[in-house]
C-alpha cells in the first residue's frame, strides 16, 4: 500500500502538475484515511478490498467529525480520497468507485468568507513601523495581501525575477502551477519599493528597479525570516495577528481574510466578476461567485437602512385580507 501510495503523489505532483502544498495536503489527507483502513498502511491492496471497505469510510468521517473537524474539513478529505479512487481506477487496480465516495456535499450552505471593512483594513495597514526594516517588510506583505489578493503560499513564494517594476507587473505562481500577471503600482508597489530598498544593496535595489535582475540573484526570496530564509507561511500569520490583536473586533483576522476583503471590495466597487476572477487566480467562477453574495448582502443592508420606503414598510401594519 505504501507503494501505491507514492505513485499517486507522483501522479499528483507530475501528471496532474499540482502545487506542492497541494499534494502535501491531499497526501496527509489520504494517509489519514488509510489508517482507519483494517491493516492501515501495511496491509497489502487486496483486490476489490477498498471498494467493499465503505465501513471505514464511514469512520474515518465519523473521527473527523468527533474531533471537531468543520464541514469544509471534511469536504477537502473527500476531494482528496476521490482522487485517490480516481488513481486507482485509472491505474486498474479497482474497477468501481466506493458510491459514498462519489456522494457529493449533500446541498449544505457553503459558509461565506469573512471580510473587513474598509476602515478596518486601513487601520491595519496603518500599524507596522515603516522606520524600521521589520515593519516595512509587514506593511509590504500586508499591502500583497490586501491589495493584490495574494494567498499566503504566493506571498511566501515570490522570488526576485517574479518582480517587473518598469511594466509594474508581478508574477504569480498559483495553484496548480497556474500563472498569473497582476498590475503592480499604487500603495503595494510603494510598501515594496520602501521595504527593497531598505533591505537591498544599493547595485541589487538599482537592478531590481530596472529589471535586469539575473542568474542566481532572481532566485533569491522577496520577504526574508530569521536568518535570511525566506519567510514561513507561520511567520506571516503570527504577523498579521500580532497586529490586529491591537485592534478591536479583528480577532481571528487571517492572512486569508485580507484577501476576501480584497475580492469583496473590488465588487463593491463596481468591477467585474470576471476581472476578480482573473485577479484573485481562480479556475472556476463559480468559486469567485461566493463574493457576488457578500456584495449583494451588503446592497440590501444599504437599501433597508437608507431608503425611506424600506423603512417605511417595517413600521406600516399590512393590509388585512
Amino acid at each position: 500500500m505504501e507503494r501505491i501510495v507514492r505513485q499517486y503523489r507522483d501522479h499528483l505532483a507530475v501528471e496532474r502538475g499540482l502545487s506542492p502544498r497541494t499534494v502535501a495536503a491531499y497526501m496527509r489527507d489520504v494517509r489519514s484515511y488509510l489508517q482507519d483502513r483494517p491493516g492501515g498502511l501495511e496491509e497489502p491492496l487486496a483486490a476489490g478490498d477498498l471498494v467493499s471497505g465503505r465501513d471505514w469510510l464511514r469512520v474515518h468521517l465519523a473521527r473527523l467529525r468527533r474531533n471537531g473537524c468543520q464541514p469544509s474539513t471534511i469536504d477537502r478529505h473527500l476531494a482528496a480520497i476521490r482522487s485517490f479512487y480516481g488513481f486507482l481506477l485509472l491505474t486498474g487496480r479497482i474497477e468501481r468507485v466506493p458510491l459514498l465516495v462519489t456522494t457529493g456535499k449533500g446541498g449544505r450552505r457553503r459558509k461565506l468568507p469573512r471580510d473587513l471593512a474598509v476602515e478596518n483594513v486601513l487601520a491595519l495597514l496603518a500599524l507596522p513601523d515603516e522606520a524600521t526594516l521589520r515593519g516595512a517588510r509587514d506593511r509590504a506583505i500586508l499591502e500583497l495581501a490586501y491589495g493584490l489578493g495574494l494567498r499566503l503560499s504566493e506571498i511566501v513564494g515570490l522570488d526576485l525575477k517574479d518582480l517587473d517594476f518598469p511594466d509594474r507587473r508581478l508574477r504569480v505562481l498559483g495553484k496548480g502551477n497556474r500563472e498569473r500577471i497582476l498590475p503592480l503600482d499604487g500603495c503595494p508597489l510603494e510598501a515594496l519599493s520602501a521595504y527593497l530598498g531598505r533591505r537591498c544593496a544599493p547595485e541589487r535595489w538599482l537592478a531590481i528597479r530596472d529589471g535586469s535582475v539575473g542568474g542566481p540573484e532572481a532566485r533569491i526570496p522577496v520577504f526574508f525570516g530569521r536568518g535570511r530564509r525566506r519567510i514561513s507561511p507561520r511567520t506571516v500569520q503570527a504577523m498579521v495577528a500580532r497586529y490586529c490583536g491591537e485592534l478591536a473586533g479583528m480577532q481571528g483576522v487571517s492572512p486569508h481574510t485580507l484577501r476576501h476583503s480584497f475580492a469583496t471590495h473590488l465588487l463593491d466597487g463596481g468591477a467585474g466578476i470576471r476581472i476578480v476572477q482573473e485577479l484573485l487566480g481562480h479556475k472556476n467562477l463559480a468559486t469567485t461567485q461566493i463574493y457576488t453574495h457578500l456584495s449583494r448582502s451588503r446592497l440590501r443592508e444599504a437599501y433597508d437602512a437608507a431608503h425611506p420606503r424600506a423603512r417605511q414598510a417595517e413600521t406600516e401594519p399590512k393590509d388585512q385580507v
